[in-house]
C-alpha cells in the first residue's frame, strides 16, 4: 500500500496546536515581541512537534510589511461578496492586518488600475475575484502572494478557493426535475466567468439527461433583460415551468418580476437559484438556493494567503469547498 505523503504544516497549523490566534505564532517567529513566557513555550513546542520551518527569506522581509493586504471583488453590493469580504476582514484583524477593499464591476481595465494601486501602496498580499480577461502575468510578477477567490483565472497556476459550480447546478437542475417540470429555463449573466460557464454547464448536463429541452438565457444582467428573457420563454412553443438563476441578484429580480407579471410561485413556475441571500427564506414563498460555504471559503483563502507570506511559499493546487441545495417552497412539485 502507498503511503500517504505528510503535508507540510503551515502557520494555521500551528496556531491551531497550540490554542493561540496566528498573529501570535508570527510574533513568536519574528522575535516574540510582547508575548508571554508560558504562550512562546506553547508556540515553540508546536512548531517543533510539528516540524513548522518558516522560511528564512520570509522572516527577513517581515520588517519591511506594510501590515495590509488587498481585496478586489466585482461587487460590494453583491451579498455573496460583501459575506465574503467580512469573513476575510474578520481572519485578517487577527492577523493584525488592515484590508484594503476595491470593487472591479467585473471590469478588466478598472481591475487592472486597481492591482497596479495595490502594488503601488506595497501590499503584502491579495485575494481577488477575477474578471473574466484578468492580466495573469501582472499579478504573478506582483512581488507578493495571490489568492483568486470565487474563481481562476485562465492560464494561470495562482492558488485558488472556490464552490463546486457545476455540481450546485446539477443538483439543482435534477431536483427541479425530480418534482415534474419539465420546461426549465437557466438564466444567467456574464458568460465568460468560469463559475457562470460551470454553472450553465451543470444545468445544460442535467437536463439533457433528463432528455428535456435545453432552455438559456446566458447574457442576462439586469433587471430589464431578465424581465425580457422570462417573457420571451413564457410565450415560446415551450413555456417555462421552472427558472434555474445562476446568480442571487437575478434570483431576487425574478422574484419580483413573477409578481409583476401575475406569477404564483411555484403554481406557475418554480424558481430555484444559486446563492443564498438574506430575504430568501423570508419571502412568500420562501426561494430555494444552492447554499455556497462563503465565509469558510473566505477564511480559508485569507488563511491560505498568511500562510503564504510567512513561509515564502504558495501552494497551486485549488481548494474545492462542497455547496448545499436548500429546498424551500419556490421548487415545490410541479401540480398540473
Amino acid at each position: 500500500m502507498k503511503k500517504k505523503k505528510k503535508s507540510i504544516p503551515a502557520l494555521m497549523d500551528v496556531a491551531r496546536y497550540a490554542g493561540v490566534g496566528a498573529a501570535t505564532v508570527s510574533r513568536v517567529i519574528n522575535g516574540g515581541q510582547n508575548v508571554s513566557a508560558k504562550t512562546m513555550a506553547a508556540v515553540t513546542k508546536a512548531i517543533e512537534e510539528l516540524g513548522y520551518h518558516p522560511s528564512h527569506a520570509a522572516r527577513s522581509l517581515r520588517a519591511a510589511r506594510s501590515k495590509t493586504i488587498g481585496l478586489i471583488v466585482p461587487s460590494v453590493a453583491d451579498p455573496f461578496f460583501s459575506s465574503a469580504a467580512s469573513a476575510i476582514q474578520e481572519v485578517a484583524r487577527e492577523h493584525e492586518t488592515l484590508v484594503l477593499l476595491a470593487a472591479s464591476e467585473n471590469d478588466p481595465v478598472r481591475e487592472r488600475e486597481q492591482v497596479t494601486s495595490l502594488i503601488q501602496r506595497r501590499i503584502d498580499g491579495l485575494i481577488i475575484a477575477p474578471s473574466d480577461a484578468a492580466d495573469s502575468d501582472l499579478l504573478q510578477h506582483a512581488g507578493f502572494p495571490t489568492i483568486c477567490f470565487d474563481r481562476p483565472i485562465k492560464g494561470s497556476d495562482l492558488p485558488t478557493v472556490l464552490a463546486d459550480s457545476y455540481r450546485g447546478a446539477k443538483i439543482a437542475t435534477e431536483h427541479l426535475i425530480r418534482n415534474g417540470y419539465k420546461n426549465i429555463l437557466c438564466i444567467g449573466g456574464y458568460a465568460k466567468l468560469f463559475t457562470s460557464q460551470r454553472r450553465f454547464r451543470g444545468h445544460k448536463d442535467a437536463v439533457t439527461r433528463a432528455g428535456l429541452p435545453y432552455l438559456a438565457e446566458l447574457e442576462v444582467e439586469d433587471y430589464a433583460s431578465a424581465r425580457a428573457a422570462l417573457v420571451r420563454h413564457l410565450s415560446g412553443p415551450k413555456p417555462v415551468d421552472a427558472i434555474f438563476s445562476t446568480k442571487n441578484t437575478t434570483t431576487l429580480d425574478l422574484y419580483k418580476i413573477c409578481r409583476e407579471l401575475g406569477l404564483q410561485i411555484p403554481q406557475s413556475v418554480a424558481l430555484l437559484g444559486f446563492d443564498d441571500f438574506e430575504l430568501a427564506d423570508a419571502l412568500d414563498p420562501p426561494i430555494s438556493v444552492v447554499r455556497q460555504p462563503v465565509q469558510q471559503m473566505a477564511s480559508r483563502a485569507t488563511e491560505m494567503l498568511f500562510d503564504a507570506m510567512v513561509s515564502g511559499h504558495q501552494t497551486k493546487r485549488p481548494v474545492t469547498m462542497d455547496i448545499e441545495l436548500v429546498v424551500r417552497g419556490s421548487s415545490a412539485k410541479h401540480s398540473k
